[in-house]
């Protein structure tokens, strides 16, 4: 009896048909992993994009609108948030690089009591972005110097956008660590230093700086 060579061939097609088709899945499928794994991945391509920086931006001046004018904790209160007995910013992270500071994590006094803080941690650290608040105070002839500041959070060096916000101190501000019985300008390791002479009631000027990236 001969062998039938056409069904042989048949069946030999079929099963090439399908070994070419799961191929053709497996590859579809890896490709789809990687454009996802692209996708939710916050900081992929950085913050090169123009839009995506005015995007960031707005949100941090945003923040910081909403933080000034928040009942309980606003903007003021939060960098007096000073403890005078430790010289650091009440139950700071340690950081050697920016000792006194925050890191900014859900965990910290900024977050539990100051409006920013959350935001700033909703906002950008659930999204993969690191950021900095910088104070930065003025000097005796009243200018802003980058050279004139402290952090009150510090995550690192690099920045691609700045939002601030401008806050007065009076000398009669309390600061607002537990405990605290001294004003800004009684207190002898607070950070900003007063920039007026003594007949004046305000005590300094202090531009609320943050930088994302």
């Amino acid at each position: 009896m001969f062998r039938d060579n056409s069904s042989r061939d048949t069946d030999r097609g079929q099963a090439y048909t399908l070994e070419g088709f799961i191929s053709a899945m497996i590859v579809l499928m890896a490709l789809l992993f990687a454009m996802q794994s692209v996708v939710i991945t916050p900081t992929t391509g950085g913050l090169a994009d123009r839009t995506v920086q005015s995007q960031i931006q707005q949100e941090a001046q945003d923040a910081l609108v909403v933080a000034a004018m928040d009942d309980e904790g606003d903007l003021s209160e939060m960098i007096r948030y000073w403890d005078e007995d430790e010289d650091e910013f009440y139950n700071a992270t340690e950081s050697s690089t920016a000792p006194g500071s925050y890191n900014a994590t859900n965990n910290t006094e900024l977050y539990n009591e100051f409006a920013l803080g959350e935001i700033l941690s909703d906002r950008f650290t659930e999204r993969g972005l690191s950021y900095n608040v910088e104070l930065v105070y003025q000097n005796e002839s009243g200018e802003f110097d980058s050279e004139n500041s402290t952090y009150l959070v510090y995550q690192g060096e690099s920045e691609a956008v700045v939002a601030s916000y401008t806050v007065t101190l009076f000398e009669t501000d309390d600061l607002k660590a537990p405990a605290s019985s001294e004003t800004v300008d009684g207190a002898d390791s607070y950070p900003v230093p007063r920039a007026t002479d003594s007949s004046s009631a305000v005590y300094n000027v202090v531009e609320v700086r943050i930088a994302v990236w």
